[in-house]
């Protein structure tokens, strides 16, 4: 147990390093009791549970990495994981939210609570979170169909960023789900970046409607140069 408190310390530790080296620890931690057999994870669940719900809010991209990967194993433990990460999917920082949707997703698991948390981090600055949103829900998809209307509904935020992942998440969606409808409407997007994403999403799908490819095609007349590109390189595969 002395272990235990002084990795929660280091979880709570103003220096970046040693919470990293505190997270990094609780894994250790982990494996050697899973090697040891260990049968009662309670006083485990009861000593970091806190401490980790707080580290997938960490701003360390390595702490929360390490911190989900520590709740995804005790989530498998104990039932008093899952409540407490539907919580921090609705917490008002969306970081936090985020770290609690990528255990979520990892245990492939589906929550009213994940439509907000991944929709947002589709939206985030940083690619790779946005890239990671977005291959979460595609996988999420497969066997949740609350995935895809997600994805469908982030195809009209107000975040330009949002609607561009989305569609390039919905064009890959369409192995399995129906999609043209709402990627057209995108077609006429104010957004460049948006219009091209989902020009290159519809191009993905297995079969477009002739309406759709009318549309593509007249986007020969786009005001951004690489919109036309785009549409031209795909009109000219039909």
């Amino acid at each position: 147990m002395h272990d235990l408190e002084r990795i929660c310390t280091g979880l709570a530790d103003g220096d970046p390093a040693v919470r990293l080296g505190a997270a990094a620890a609780c894994e250790a931690v982990f494996r050697t009791e899973l090697e040891g057999s260990r049968a009662d994870w309670e006083p485990v669940v009861v000593t970091l549970l806190p401490a980790l719900m707080r580290a997938i809010g960490d701003r360390h991209k390595g702490v929360q990495v390490h911190a989900a990967e520590c709740l995804q194993f005790l989530a498998y433990q104990s039932g008093e994981v899952t409540p407490a990460l539907r919580q921090a999917m609705s917490d008002p920082d969306a970081w936090r939210a985020w770290g609690a949707a990528i255990v979520a997703a990892r245990l492939g698991c589906w929550f009213p609570e994940m439509d907000g948390a991944l929709s947002g981090a589709m939206g985030a600055e940083d690619r790779d979170v946005r890239w990671a949103a977005a291959g979460f829900s595609l996988q999420l998809g497969r066997s949740h169909p609350e995935a895809v209307s997600m994805a469908v509904a982030a195809l009209r935020s107000e975040n330009p960023l949002a609607r561009k992942m989305a569609a390039y998440c919905l064009g890959a969606m369409g192995e399995y789900a129906e999609v043209e409808s709402p990627l057209a409407e995108r077609l006429a997007d104010p957004d460049r970046d948006v219009r091209r994403a989902a020009i290159l999403a519809l191009d993905k799908l297995p079969h477009r409607s002739p309406e759709v490819k009318v549309r593509i095609a007249a986007l020969h007349g786009d005001p951004d140069e690489f919109v036309r590109r785009t549409a031209a390189a795909v009109a000219a595969k039909v």
